[in-house]
């Protein structure tokens, strides 16, 4: 098995000096299950060496699924405590590792016992909001063992990825370059988008405000749209116009759904809908996710690129990170400033891409100009 890269003191610097910027006399809380502890407590080592307090919060994986057994009930027990959003709500930044481990497991849930878990993201997202709190939210609580079983990834192989592109990376140079890349979308009105696989699409931008994810969020920073940023970084998402998107896209990275992975989609796009679709690989998992989807599954409403170079292609969950790759998303868009409320979200990435706003390069097959 690959062995695993970066250490925890490394991803540690990254996610407390890095990523919130933690500042002597500031208090840290890291909200963290087991599988991920040797990194939270890092964190928490770094937070203290920086000169500032920490709180470990710890969910135990034991625990949570014996509590499932015990305890069916999850929603007199599940989602956020009042003993957590205290602490939260008294500290400066939070590091949050997601959880559980067993994933798959934890997706066959009765909906009844998972609704109160279901929007674990969103709840952080509110909670750090509400308390004026700076975070990041690392993506290694997501890849477990058994998640990468799922997806046909090794999990040390997939945490190897995420390490180097956590500990690797240069968050100034990709902060810099997502400034450049969101100042061409936001004063754009076309976007075209081509690859040497076929890919040939072009979008009408709305001039909406871009959402940059640079993987950082220092001392009275407010990311525009989602409270917390995201490591690995970094991504620039801008919502477009939602009857406007014609052209064939055709994926030459892997998408990482619910449902299971699918590989080689190739999606036609007419009128800023999704006009038929291929996959050669795992069709069926997003046949099941699209047929299951409320109106408005069908709409283009995404457009991103990725701006992190120390992230190889296809790493689960940063699919849209990599440097020089664009995602196209359907579904819901209204998070970005766009006008779709469909919760369904489904997407496509291209890498070794070439994108052109207005006639002006951007990125230039793979390399972000």
């Amino acid at each position: 098995m690959p062995r695993e890269g970066a250490g925890p003191a490394a991803v540690a610097r990254a996610l407390v000096e890095g990523a919130v910027r933690l500042r002597r006399g500031e208090e840290l809380v890291v909200a963290t299950w087991s599988h991920t502890l040797p990194w939270a407590a890092a964190c928490v080592t770094e937070a203290r060496r920086r000169g500032g307090r920490a709180t470990l919060l710890l969910e135990d994986e034991g625990a949570f699924w014996a509590s499932v057994e015990a305890a069916p009930a999850t929603r007199s027990w599940g989602g956020q405590s009042d003993g957590l959003r205290r602490a939260v709500r008294g500290a400066d930044a939070l590091v949050v590792f997601a959880g559980p481990a067993d994933r798959p497991r934890f997706r066959r849930l009765p909906p009844h016992q998972l609704a109160p878990f279901g929007a674990a993201d969103e709840e952080w997202y509110r909670l750090s909001a509400a308390g004026g709190v700076r975070g990041v939210r690392c993506l290694l609580g997501y890849a477990s063992d058994e998640q990468g079983e799922f997806w046909g990834i090794p999990g040390p192989l997939w945490r190897n990825q995420l390490l180097r592109g956590i500990a690797t990376a240069d968050l100034p140079a990709i902060r810099a370059k997502g400034a450049r890349v969101a100042r061409a979308l936001a004063r754009g009105r076309e976007l075209r988008l081509t690859a040497a696989n076929g890919t040939d699409v072009r979008f009408r931008l709305r001039r909406r405000a871009p959402w940059v994810d640079d993987g950082t969020v220092g001392p009275g920073e407010r990311p525009p749209h989602a409270p917390l940023v995201t490591q690995p970084a970094g991504v620039v998402v801008a919502a477009v116009d939602e009857r406007a998107t014609r052209g064939t896209a055709i994926a030459n990275r892997p998408s990482f759904l619910a449902a299971g992975r699918v590989e080689h989609g190739e999606w036609d796009l007419v009128d800023g809908r999704l006009a038929n679709y291929w996959y050669s690989v795992g069709g069926e998992a997003f046949d099941a996710e699209f047929a299951r989807a409320p109106k408005g599954r069908e709409i283009v409403g995404l457009v991103a690129v990725g701006l992190n170079p120390a992230l190889p292609g296809g790493v689960p969950h940063a699919e849209d990170a990599e440097a020089g790759t664009v995602t196209i998303a359907i579904g819901g868009n209204r998070v970005y400033g766009g006008t779709n409320r469909c919760p369904f979200l489904s997407w496509l990435t291209i890498g070794e891409a070439t994108v052109a706003v207005d006639g002006a390069p951007v990125v230039d097959r793979g390399e972000i100009l």
